[in-house]
């Protein structure tokens, strides 16, 4: 039985869809909220058409569920269960038509079985082989230290034109004292950063368009460019704030190594593996055939 949680309306209702993980229940602490030594297997939440629902079978699957969505659900367990109830219902009625029968839906069930299997496999035999301590991640930052050096980033603003005469006017009325993120908010026509006064956010080197970066990197702070010919539009940017690379320090990087030595590990684990079972088994390809 599987549902996904989404919310809707500004996260006041809980929506309950039918999809691949069904997140579980977490019943908030109660006096009635069973001993934590009990049997959970034991503790029958719903019963729906004699098939029993226990709490065991719905915080198994709770654990699968990302983080903000287990916090709705214990907000809301009375719609959850409900949701509970009309999947259980759904599923039984696709059983009793046989739906399962269907050559389509057959073809289906089959592909979605050959995929759970596979990423069983490589969680089982290839995530778990990667071991990680701390030394490999210092040795990882270590001959990789480029790589995780701080790049110089600018904050910025900008104001998105349709024509370079527009875009000259709006510098010349910044340029006169006019406040850049009213003039945004008048004129910009991107909608994306127009209501914020056209504020981007802070970028590093190799992260904007082109053009942009060739001005904003040389552009002093405060200073506000001349038309900028972009794909959006015609730029007026202004930058705000600037940040000097620098060298990376391992510990304010640590988890960004970790991440990517995992990462690299895996592809390694995974490469080894299928190379094992070519060698193991017997492959033919003919590319030529599909075209």
């Amino acid at each position: 039985m599987n549902i996904r949680v989404r919310l809707v309306q500004g996260g006041a209702v809980l929506a309950l869809l039918l999809a691949g993980v069904m997140p579980a229940f977490s019943a908030p602490a109660s006096p009635a909220r069973p001993p934590a030594k009990e049997d959970k297997s034991q503790v029958v939440v719903a019963v729906v058409n004699g098939r029993r629902i226990t709490l065991a079978e719905l915080e198994e699957q709770l654990g699968q569920a990302p983080p903000a969505v287990r916090l709705q659900i214990r907000k809301n367990t009375g719609q959850f269960l409900d949701g509970v109830v009309q999947s259980e219902l759904l599923y039984q009625e696709a059983l009793r038509r046989r739906l399962e029968s269907v050559p389509e839906v057959d073809k289906r069930i089959g592909l979605a079985k050959r995929r759970i299997l596979i990423e069983e496999f490589v969680r089982r035999e290839v995530q778990r082989s990667v071991q990680v301590s701390d030394s490999d991640l210092r040795g990882f930052f270590g001959a990789n230290r480029d790589r995780f050096r701080r790049k110089e980033q600018v904050t910025l603003s900008h104001i998105v034109l349709k024509t370079e005469k527009e875009a000259w006017d709006a510098a010349a009325e910044v340029r006169r004292g006019v406040p850049f993120a009213q003039v945004a908010r008048a004129r910009s026509v991107f909608e994306a950063t127009r209501d914020a006064g056209g504020v981007m956010g802070t970028a590093a080197r190799g992260e904007l368009e082109k053009n942009v970066e060739e001005v904003a990197f040389r552009l002093a702070i405060g200073q506000v460019s001349d038309p900028i010919e972009t794909p959006i539009g015609w730029q007026v940017i202004r930058v705000s704030e600037r940040i000097d690379a620098a060298d990376a320090n391992f510990e304010d990087v640590k988890e960004d190594v970790r991440q990517i030595f995992i990462e690299v590990r895996h592809r390694a684990a995974y490469q080894r593996t299928i190379e094992e079972l070519k060698k193991k088994g017997s492959v033919t390809v003919h590319p030529e055939r599909f075209r």
